[in-house]
């Protein structure tokens, strides 16, 4: 299908002091959804950033804050309830890459579509582009909030790697950062988006060099801070943290954010870790999902506006590929001799972490994944816990028939709806 997308340019002055007061041009009709100054190139997504945290970064900084954590913020620095959509979250992040014929959200709450990204990243300016995805899929999925009123849909900006290019140098500089809320705001009124997601990974880490700092975090604040003032408090807010819940200036983040994505996966792979395990166990020495909600609660984020992360995917090594969706393990199972998978795909389970994994005939474990029992036990944590909901990467991961989305729906509402 021929990609389709639509160009909007925004831009701002130079001198502009607020989120309303930058210049805007007249759309442009050129076929392409996107946001960008004159003379710059958006350049295209090759499709191959999962969009997660590959774990491989430890984190030199900090920037926690033990913050009160109480939930109890002044009005107008948060959404208001009547606004944040159904709760207990289930929220499926859907990339442009997404070729479905129909979607099915009965059992979703909530919809993050990706990706946006800013038009220069080298520079944090350029406004925020958006790329509709095949046969119009971003309008389609704004449009399921006819069907389920109760659906919201957000549109998340950032990604991993080179993907969060941008931030750093829009955080720091008063006048990009209102042209970024600008931008949001503009996104959020032209299409109909419920909020923003920011995956910055990550403020003052990550793998991106582009003049990374360690007033990131603190910066990030300020831009969390114009964008409430710009969105006002009908419209949503939420990030997207590392597992290790660092890089962040919690006590002055939540007071702006609604609820935070906890990534908790790609803590490992084999053969030394489970991508996410629900808890450690002796298999392998590594965190879990649980302890990393717990390091977030110590940082001040409370378990009602956290959503804990599953994957619909997992790590391997030879011959698995690094990454292996959930979509292609009924063709593993069924591997049969002359396959390269034949013998090599042998499930076991952790019963601690909860987590399957495939090993060789000699036990050597070869892919670590996550499946309709694993899905369960994680969607049961957060009900038994009080979590405010889960959320998973990504929608096309799953299986023709929804397994792993109905699964968590079943364990979270008891049921294969959230209605």
């Amino acid at each position: 299908m021929k990609r389709l997308s639509v160009i909007l340019c925004l831009f701002a002055l130079l001198g502009a002091q607020s989120c309303g007061d930058p210049e805007i041009s007249a759309p442009q009709n050129t076929g392409k959804t996107a946001v960008i100054e004159p003379g710059t190139d958006p350049g295209t997504d090759p499709g191959t950033d999962p969009g997660t945290d590959p774990g491989t970064d430890p984190g030199t900084d900090p920037g926690t804050d033990p913050g009160a954590g109480t939930g109890t913020e002044t009005t107008g620095k948060l959404c208001k309830e009547e606004f944040l959509g159904q709760s207990p979250r289930i929220i499926a992040y859907m990339t442009e890459y997404t070729s479905v014929s129909t979607i099915d959200a009965s059992c979703l709450t909530h919809i993050n579509y990706a990706h946006g990204r800013f038009g220069n990243p080298k520079t944090g300016d350029g406004g925020i582009v958006i790329s509709e995805g095949s046969n119009g899929l971003m309008k389609k999925v704004i449009a399921l909030k006819e069907k389920k009123p109760s659906l919201k849909v957000l549109l998340m900006i950032g990604g991993w790697g080179e993907h969060a290019d941008g931030f750093s140098m829009m955080a720091r500089d008063a006048a990009k950062r209102s042209a970024f809320c600008h931008a949001c705001k503009q996104h959020i009124d032209n299409y109909g988006f419920d909020g923003i997601d920011i995956d910055w990974e990550y403020p003052g880490g990550g793998p991106s060099t582009n003049g990374k700092s360690d007033a990131d975090p603190k910066n990030f604040v300020l831009v969390l801070k114009e964008l409430r003032d710009s969105i006002g408090d009908t419209k949503i807010i939420s990030y997207a943290s590392s597992s290790s819940a660092k890089y962040m200036d919690w006590k002055g983040a939540m007071e702006y954010l609604d609820y935070v994505n906890v990534m908790t996966y790609d803590m490992g792979k084999p053969p030394k870790g489970h991508n996410s395990p629900l808890q450690s166990s002796k298999t392998f020495s590594q965190t879990g999902c649980k302890e990393s909600i717990d390091l977030h609660v110590k940082a001040g984020v409370p378990k009602s506006r956290m959503n804990m992360g599953v994957p619909f995917y997992g790590h391997g090594v030879s011959p698995y590929d690094s990454d292996v969706k959930f979509v292609s393990m009924a063709d593993i199972f069924a591997a049969k001799e002359g396959s390269k998978y034949y013998g090599k795909n042998i499930r076991k389970w952790d019963d601690t972490a909860k987590v399957p994994y495939l090993t060789d005939g000699d036990g050597n474990i070869l892919l670590s994944y996550d499946d309709e029992e694993s899905v369960t036990a994680k969607g049961q944590f957060v009900k038994d816990n009080n979590i405010g909901g889960a959320m998973f990467w990504e929608f096309r991961h799953d299986d023709s028939k929804g397994t792993l989305r109905k699964a968590l729906c079943r364990a979270i509402y008891g049921k294969e709806s959230t209605l």
